[in-house]
């Protein structure tokens, strides 16, 4: 059909290479919007659905890893307010169970209720001990009593200080397990206050049992309401409402007590680079937001990484939004430190990221052996873009104790005004494993793979034409170039012999 004195075949050529890359460019968008609406049937929680069974139960393993702090010097710390020095010891590891009960549904607004419920199996080959080890911390329930009565009359103060001596617990440090710490032991203290109270005729409803996370082995943490994604996905994961409602009253300004994003487990779809990822978590009591940090990729599944930057933990001089955080009584604690005494029934705990990180150099100074290491010890949560759902979380916080100088109170005398004392520091952790990696890939990934393969395919091979065109084309016209220089030649010499036969 072509010969190679003709430039048919280049432009034959050309023209196939130019459908191929229009054909290419068209398709980008039809197979783009053809993924895109695939992930938006296929991300709603319906019932029966693949997403609502990973939702409802969880398949990837979670893990709920503790390091406690060991006070090595408390004789000097209460007799001569010397500068706690600290131990870290750990991990401490436990398997965590997640499964989803109580739900309903509200097809009105596209919403789903229900409690998840969480248990815990501790794993010894996975932690630097059993729980029967033991360490010395501050003794949480006394300066929890100490707190509440911090404000009353010197009379009632000395009256809990003779409560203490009874209780024969009134040391401002104990030795304790792993265990006791963790998921309770009966203290003797409060159940002298429940029997004192009792006595005098005013009963109060405590329990005679501490732990900093007692009766929550096999317990959830509030009735969540969340957008399915039935009526649209841009809101799909966010929380509605906890615990039928849908602000907090922990804090002081609407900013503050804002209900904002998911649980932090899933996002809506189609994730950015420039967005905001707003989360809110129980266990500081208050919605916090990431942002982009790098590209990841887990078990060959590219994912963006975000992490809650340092300004979320700005004290309100620095970062005013955080104003609504000062409390209880107007008390506005440094950078890094939040007061949840408001939400903890009044126990003087105060939540911050292990070993201080982002914190005011003050509060780092306060305590000897910490370490701050942003890789170590901040939040971390790995998306994939597509989808929004989290492949890889660690979500860490320290709780510390803030331990006042109280008078009356013969073992806080010492203290110079207050510490932020750590108690323990933990990661809550879950990253895909190989199985649900597979069933990810084959569902989602490669698809997406196939898809682009063809765009890109056809563009590559409509280049490929277009440069064998070019090629031809060059070929063809430089093969003319020497027939016409040989004629010319040859024209030449017949004009050349034809004078000399003359």
């Amino acid at each position: 059909m072509c010969s190679s004195k003709s430039i048919k075949c280049s432009i034959i050529f050309a023209v196939f290479g130019a459908v191929f890359i229009i054909l290419g460019g068209v398709l980008i968008p039809v197979f783009h919007n053809f993924i895109k609406k695939e992930i938006k049937e296929q991300i709603p929680l319906k019932e029966g659905s693949a997403s609502f069974k990973a939702w409802k139960a969880p398949p990837v393993p979670i893990y709920f890893q503790i390091w406690v702090f060991d006070l090595l010097n408390p004789l000097e710390v209460v007799q001569n307010g010397a500068k706690p020095a600290l131990r870290q010891k750990g991990p401490y590891t436990f398997r965590e169970h997640r499964q989803k009960g109580n739900i309903t549904w509200n097809n009105k607004d596209g919403t789903i209720s229900y409690r998840e419920k969480r248990s815990f199996n501790f794993e010894r080959e996975k932690s630097a001990g059993p729980q029967t080890d033991t360490f010395t911390t501050v003794n949480l329930p006394m300066i929890t009593v100490v707190e509440l009565i911090r404000r009353e009359f010197g009379l009632i103060q000395e009256l809990v200080e003779f409560i203490l001596a009874l209780a024969n617990d009134n040391e401002l440090f104990l030795t304790l397990s792993i265990k006791d710490i963790l998921w309770g032991y009966e203290d003797n203290l409060l159940k002298k206050v429940v029997d004192f109270a009792k006595l005098i005729g005013h009963p109060i409803d405590l329990d005679d049992h501490f732990g900093l996370f007692y009766n929550q082995n096999g317990s959830d943490d509030g009735l969540y309401s969340i957008y399915s994604g039935v009526k649209g996905t841009e809101n799909f994961a966010f929380i509605k409402t906890w615990n039928n409602m849908s602000t907090l009253p922990y804090w002081t300004t609407e900013t503050c007590n804002v209900i904002n994003g998911s649980d932090g487990t899933l996002f809506p779809p189609f994730v950015k680079k420039d967005d905001r990822k707003y989360l809110f978590s129980t266990d500081i009591c208050r919605s916090i937001y990431a942002t982009f940090d790098s590209d990841q990729t887990v078990r060959d599944i590219d994912l963006l990484r975000f992490t809650v930057p340092p300004r979320v933990f700005l004290d309100h001089l620095h970062n005013p939004d955080n104003e609504g955080f000062c409390t209880p009584h107007g008390v506005c604690l440094p950078s890094g430190l939040l007061n949840v005494s408001s939400c903890k029934q009044g126990a003087p705990v105060v939540m911050s990221l292990p070993h201080f990180l982002y914190a005011d150099p003050v509060v780092q100074d306060a305590v000897y052996g910490l370490n701050p290491n942003k890789i170590e010890h901040q939040t971390i949560l790995d998306i994939e873009p597509n989808t929004g759902v989290v492949m890889n979380a660690q979500k860490k916080l320290q709780v510390n104790a803030y331990i006042r100088n109280v008078s009356h109170i013969t073992q806080t005398l010492q203290i110079n005004d207050h510490i932020v004392y750590p108690v323990l520091w933990l990661n809550e952790s879950a990253e895909i494993d190989d199985k649900s990696a597979k069933d990810f890939k084959s569902a989602v990934q490669t698809p997406v793979h196939i898809t682009q393969a063809v765009q890109y395919g056809l563009i590559v091979l409509g280049v490929l034409f277009i440069i064998g065109a070019a090629f031809w084309f060059v070929k063809v016209k430089t093969s003319q170039t020497k027939e016409d220089e040989l004629v010319t030649v040859v024209d030449d010499n017949r004009d050349t012999a034809h004078l000399v036969v003359q």
